[in-house]
């Protein structure tokens, strides 16, 4: 368990050149950009919480809350983005789908900032 932060920023950083690898030689596609997403959040993620710190209940209630607080945002961006489809604002499914996930993949890191600088 000791080697788990390291394994951590490894997975991150293996996600992110991935991504960047696609991103320049594919275009942006979906692919690389959920992998960019995903390197991203488990950075931000492994920089709230330090392998230093303990875990304890203070943490698992963090992350509860952020957990709720994420999935309550989402809903709320996944009804912004279909109004916005069905009023023709955005043109391309795919761009709403994107943007969707971009906007729930990066909300819970933000929501475990937000309460971890709270308590």
């Amino acid at each position: 368990m000791r080697h788990m932060p390291m394994i951590n920023r490894l997975l991150a950083a293996v996600l992110l050149i991935y991504g960047g690898y696609l991103t320049l030689f594919d275009g942006a596609s979906p692919h690389s950009i959920v992998f960019m997403l995903v390197g991203i959040s488990q950075l931000a993620t492994d920089l709230i919480f330090p392998a230093t710190e303990t875990y304890d209940e203070r943490q698992e209630d963090i992350k509860q809350k952020s957990g709720h607080m994420s999935y309550l945002l989402s809903m709320v961006y996944v009804f912004i983005m279909l109004t916005l489809v069905q009023w023709n604002v955005i043109d391309e499914i795919m761009t709403a789908l994107l943007s969707v996930l971009f906007i729930q993949v990066l909300t819970f890191p933000i929501m475990m900032f937000i309460y971890n600088r709270r308590s």
